[in-house]
């Protein structure tokens, strides 16, 4: 069975390099490189996830939803769809919060304590049932973090996503940029624009099997 985490944290993160050009929301994360896959055992317990969503934000906070994805053993080398598991969606209700400090979120234009839940999943009971796939609880939209600009797919238009699970606090976890991006459109101005889609996309993994 996968470890037991402390309930509010899914496992250790790590840096999650996807090519730019495969950055979209839109469908399972395809080849990003070069290498050729293995035999990935999909009975097998998964080694790895991913979570993101997409959001709107209004005058009284967000709503949208999010997804985890799960992957097993061999997905860190390859990254490839064919070690896909299974995934669990989420309807995401959140309410405005108070901006965190700027050495947490820095630049930081919102923030939100979140609800999540369940839409729909093909996971195992055992994955579906975890408690630690009921966050992240808090969020934050800020400045994209120097570490983190090296992969920013539009900088133009990126803002920082952060992320806290509990009482735990909000780590950068990745970017939110204007949906209308990913199809070529222009999004309807810069910032974080009330009733405009946002794509929540991940910089940092998740490593479900190593200690924290």
């Amino acid at each position: 069975m996968i470890p037991a985490f402390p309930p509010e944290i899914p496992g250790t993160r790590s840096r999650f390099r996807p090519k730019l050009s495969f950055l979209s929301a839109a469908a399972l994360i395809s080849v990003v490189l070069a290498s050729c896959g293995g035999n990935p055992d999909l009975d097998a317990e998964p080694s790895w996830a991913i979570n993101w969503g997409s959001v709107i934000p209004n005058q009284d906070g967000l709503e949208g939803y999010h997804v985890w994805e799960f992957y097993v053993d061999g997905w860190e080398k390859h990254h490839e769809d064919e070690y896909f598991k299974c995934s669990i969606a989420q309807e995401l209700h959140g309410d405005s919060a108070d901006c965190p400090d700027t050495d947490v979120c820095p630049g930081c234009v919102a923030a939100y304590t979140l609800e999540l839940t369940l839409m729909e999943s093909d996971c195992p009971d055992y994955i579906q049932g975890n408690p630690s796939y009921l966050g992240p609880t808090r969020m934050a939209i800020g400045d994209v973090p120097a570490e983190l600009s090296d992969a920013d797919p539009y900088p133009s238009f990126s803002l920082g996503w952060y992320i806290g699970f509990s009482d735990q606090g909000l780590d950068a976890h990745g970017y939110a940029y204007p949906e209308a991006l990913e199809s070529d459109q222009a999004p309807s101005g810069q910032g974080w624009n009330q009733e405009e889609t946002f794509i929540l996309w991940p910089a940092y993994a998740w490593d479900l099997l190593s200690p924290q």
